[in-house]
């Protein structure tokens, strides 16, 4: 199963995915945790520590390329095989998990425009490593751009992780609706910092009257904010605590899913032709280089 956790920014969604991660390792799945956001910070969250988390080799953008196949449409490509990538990109976490990571902007790149090779290169590695181990584990970027950008059009379940106010729901439904337009074939609303009941029921009323369905909530954890001031992973942090037990709940329900085989799908039409121009703009950057 291929995995995706969405959500605003601060929503936790790197918290769900993290701990989730490790909750199915720790159930004896193969796990592949792949860090999408550009501003990395799911090793820690993982239980790395912080000086292997900063050894970590990034993926770079050139993973992946642009191909036509035989009826002229664009597909990606991995330019390396899965066992290079594990081998050189992957990095080992806790409960036996393989961590591969975007990367960030470097330093000075501030104005240099988007980021769409690195999404391109986290959607290949998200449909090419679908045979590796049982579950995928991808922590997307904040926001909406990377759905726009169809970076995650071949996972399975979409996991958008709501707070219990109307901003972050609203945000929410639009994430549901641009994920059905990717044919996601799952789409769950993970209620997140849960405090009272009237914050579940205005996340039950507002999923009801949007037709979102609520694979489960997770208090708002004293503990889990505690570890995070003391830069440690919420499980190893407080393996017994409610927001925790919450999420295992969660990973359960995922386990027991019966999912098929899906075949890939291929990328909507206005993103389809997003790489097409991307691809016919680098190969117009590539002849201007080399006529200098």
């Amino acid at each position: 199963m291929k995995i995706a956790t969405v959500g605003k920014g601060g929503s936790g969604k790197t918290t769900i995915a993290g701990t989730l991660a490790r909750l199915l390792a720790g159930d004896g799945h193969k796990v592949l945790a792949i860090d999408g956001d550009p501003n990395p910070n799911l090793a820690l969250t993982l239980g790395m520590a912080r000086d292997e988390a900063d050894k970590i080799n990034y993926i770079p953008p050139s993973i992946m390329e642009m191909k036509k196949d035989s009826d002229g449409n664009l597909k990606l490509s991995m330019t390396v095989s899965e066992e290079e990538l594990i081998g050189t990109y992957a990095a080992s976490a806790p409960e036996n998990i393989d961590l591969i990571v975007m990367g960030m902007p470097a330093d000075g790149s501030a104005g240099s425009g988007c980021m769409c090779s690195s999404h391109r290169a986290v959607r290949g590695v998200i449909t090419e490593m679908s045979a590796y181990g049982e579950f995928t584990v991808t922590d997307m970027e904040a926001g909406l751009e990377h759905l726009k950008r169809g970076t995650a059009a071949n996972v399975d379940t979409m996991l958008v992780v709501v707070e219990p106010y109307y901003r972050s729901l609203e945000a929410g439904a639009r994430t549901a609706s641009l994920s059905a337009e990717l044919e996601i074939p799952n789409i769950f609303v993970v209620a997140n910092k849960v405090k009272t009941e009237a914050d579940k029921t205005a996340i039950d009323q507002f999923c009801e009257q949007h037709d979102l369905t609520i694979i489960g909530y997770v208090p708002l954890e004293e503990q889990f904010i505690e570890a995070e001031r003391q830069a440690k992973a919420p499980i190893d942090f407080d393996s017994k605590c409610a927001g925790t037990k919450a999420i295992y709940d969660i990973s359960l329900k995922l386990a027991d899913m019966d999912i098929n085989k899906r075949s890939l799908q291929p990328l909507p039409d206005k993103a389809n032709a997003y790489a097409k121009g991307f691809a016919e703009g680098q190969a117009k950057a590539d002849l201007s280089t080399k006529g200098k």
